[in-house]
């Protein structure tokens, strides 16, 4: 779960979103199924905005409409005996899809360590941290990228850390997006979601113990120093804005076409709509407004 998420978490449990005259449900949905949704018009807005890139740059009408981290929290963690990417050659490394963004960044780490992720490796497509954390413990994989909090606890129980993936890629990891029907049919309901969900983003990053706590209970964790810890590496790549620069995301936009093999001009505009949050964060800015 990244910051995302938890910005959404707290703007329900401190009442942001009723503030707005919403009434939220928050599910647990996986990226490629959370699209399918959206545009069937089964909910609303879905955070996996890795998966939203890679289909709106291949048409698919979706927009991303906020930007939480515009570098990946995820850390690769291998078993105990490997102790250099070097080590992985002919290594079982686990991956969510064949091209989501950890499967992205995987492959940059890999090749920036002078391994051929299509020759040198094999990727297993796997599914989240709570598969492939049972998958490294019981050896069927040698290495994968976790995000922070299933990174600490791997690291607690003996796994190694290989490589931080902010050192080697800017690519969005957490984010909200809809589709382009609902952008047309429910503006303003978008800009009153975004503004409470930017609320909770401020109030993750200036009551720090109050954030930690609504964090524990959502994780059901009971170690305050694993829930410090977590804290401290998400509040550290939390985009407070909630957007970024343009050239940021146009190189994002870039290697997914690179990936994905989609050929032709996609500018910023055609992937991202950040207009509700850049109004959103204007408005709070101006009037003050504190958690």
């Amino acid at each position: 779960m990244n910051t995302s998420v938890f910005a959404l978490v707290i703007a329900q449990k401190e009442g942001y979103f009723r503030e707005e005259g919403l009434n939220v449900e928050l599910l647990s949905i996986r990226g490629e199924i959370a699209i399918r949704t959206t545009l069937a018009g089964d909910v609303d807005f879905f955070t996996n905005a890795g998966s939203a890139m890679a289909a709106a740059v291949r048409g698919v009408p979706v927009k991303i409409l906020t930007v939480f981290q515009d570098k990946p929290g995820w850390e690769l963690i291998a078993q105990p005996n490997i102790r250099s990417i070097a080590q992985l050659r002919g290594a079982n490394i686990a991956i969510m899809s064949p091209e989501g963004s950890l499967a992205i960044v995987t492959r940059e780490i890999l090749k920036r360590n002078g391994i051929d992720p299509a020759k040198d490796v094999n990727l297993v497509v796997m599914g989240g941290d709570s598969v492939r954390f049972p998958a490294l413990k019981g050896k069927a994989i040698h290495a994968t990228l976790f995000n922070a909090t299933m990174s600490i606890r791997a690291q607690k129980e003996g796994f190694t850390k290989l490589a931080a993936a902010s050192d080697y890629a800017n690519i969005i990891q957490g984010g909200l997006a809809t589709s382009d029907d609902k952008i047309r049919k429910n503006p303003g309901r978008i800009f009153r979601f975004i503004r409470a969900g930017l609320k909770g983003t401020n109030f993750f990053l200036g009551k720090r113990e109050p954030a930690i706590r609504t964090m524990m209970e959502t994780l059901r964790m009971t170690d305050r120093e694993l829930a410090n810890a977590i804290y401290d590496a998400e509040a550290a790549l939390l985009v407070r804005e909630g957007f970024s620069k343009d050239n940021v995301l146009q190189t994002m936009i870039d290697e997914m076409k690179s990936t994905t093999k989609v050929s032709g001009e996609i500018k910023v505009t055609d992937i991202f709509d950040l207009s509700f949050v850049r109004k959103a964060h204007e408005e709070l800015k101006a009037s003050g407004w504190k958690p």
